[in-house]
């Protein structure tokens, strides 16, 4: 987590003691974690209950006249029209989908029938769209139909140089643990606490532009989303290792440890050395954050090689646990599907990019270079400048008046 200041110290106290809370009792915890979560459906449905709250305190005023000052009409009045408008915006509410280029079918015809046997497998729920980005990721995405999170659409988010750098049976591994984790048949409720990892943000984050409407649900959020997202960290950990252990389903053991080993060196060596160099990089060139996706697997394989693996490897094995990564240790993961020790296949095969998106990598490559960093959310201006901006306008309007009265 990136925020600075007080608020990250007040974060990562919480998340010290809930992790703690996680080892010591791991039953309340998940309880603590579902209640916590069920906190973030109160928080949007608050204002729809005041509307209807007020509006029901008004009728039985109004029958009871007697009892009835027209303050309390008028504030129960501003509090129905405040709800309701609010209320109205939550049900307007469409939160965006995953940003990236949506694969239609027939650019990958054997990655979407891969998709959907490996599905089939787990009888997991259908993958609405593909969506192609520039980060080494692979996420099933879940984004609500309307502003109460029920029905949402299933985006499966590939990073291009995931693919580019895994093998066909490493890409085939990581999509198998991601939709068995997907499936829910054993982790009903984790994996419901691992999706609102993802979709309470949405509202803090949410462009609001002139539209003050949905600003109360931003400012709600702004507190409870990363609140949720440091207490529901070490519920995020048991999910990953639940999907690792689907994985093995379909492969075997020693593939399923390949993959595991793989994937978490390489996004070491990513955090660690790559990032940080086109972060510098982009202080004298910003073009080279768009140009990093098509250096990622060069320098990948450069850095990583037969000679310093074992070190990568020794370093993957010997992290301490940071209290905001979702993400196992290693060592937990490993043990987790019965082994010990860590290994990786450094023999040079065909990539996942190569079997399943030969036809159009060099358009896609082209296409995500031509994406620019995503922009900021609109911000509110601060309440100087606006009221400032609120005077200049009486002024001008009172200037009009004079002006007209005088003619």
């Amino acid at each position: 987590m990136s925020d600075p200041g007080w608020k990250q110290s007040v974060l990562q106290g919480i998340g010290t003691r809930v992790e703690a809370m996680a080892e010591l009792h791991p039953r309340a915890y998940l309880l603590l974690t579902t209640v916590f979560a069920i906190t973030g459906f109160a928080c949007l449905l608050l204002f729809p209950l005041l509307a209807l709250t007020s509006v029901a305190d008004i009728y039985q005023s109004l029958a009871r006249s007697t009892d009835v000052t027209w303050l309390q009409l008028l504030a129960w009045a501003l509090l129905a029209g405040f709800s309701g408008l609010v209320s109205y915006r939550i049900i307007r509410f469409r939160p965006l989908l995953p940003a990236g280029i949506v694969l239609e079918r027939e650019q990958a015809l054997d990655l979407f029938q891969l998709v959907e046997d490996t599905a089939e497998q787990y009888a997991c729920p259908a993958i609405d769209r593909i969506v192609i980005t520039g980060a080494y990721q692979l996420e099933i995405v879940k984004t609500p139909f309307t502003g109460l999170p029920v029905w949402s659409t299933h985006s499966l988010v590939i990073g291009l140089p995931l693919m580019q750098c895994l093998s066909t049976k490493r890409f085939g591994c990581l999509l198998a643990r991601r939709l068995g984790q997907f499936s829910r048949r054993n982790n009903r409720l984790l994996n419901w606490l691992f999706g609102l990892r993802d979709i309470w943000p949405r509202y803090q984050l949410a462009p609001v532009g002139t539209d003050y409407g949905f600003l109360p649900v931003r400012w709600l959020f702004s507190i409870y989303a990363p609140l949720y997202t440091v207490v529901s960290t070490a519920a995020a950990r048991l999910d990953e290792l639940q999907a690792d252990s689907y994985a093995m389903e379909l492969y075997g053991d020693e593939e399923v440890l390949d993959t595991i080993t793989t994937d978490t060196v390489y996004r070491l060596f990513l955090l660690e050395k790559y990032w940080p160099a086109i972060r510098k990089l982009g202080v004298q060139d910003t073009a080279a954050i768009t140009r990093s996706n098509s250096g990622m697997v060069t320098v990948l394989r450069i850095g990583l090689q037969d000679g310093n693996i074992g070190q990568w490897i020794e370093k993957a094995m010997s992290m301490e646990q940071q209290w905001d990564d979702p993400w196992p240790l290693l060592p937990q993961r490993l043990d987790n599907v019965g082994h010990v020790h860590a290994s990786i296949d450094t023999h040079m095969v065909e990539s996942a990019a190569e079997d399943y998106l030969a036809a159009i990598s060099q358009d896609l490559k082209a296409a995500l270079e031509d994406i620019p960093p995503p922009p900021e959310y609109p911000q509110m201006q601060p309440w100087s400048v606006r009221i400032a901006g609120l005077k200049r306008k009486g002024q001008s309007a009172i200037q009009g008046w004079r002006a007209g009265e005088a003619n």
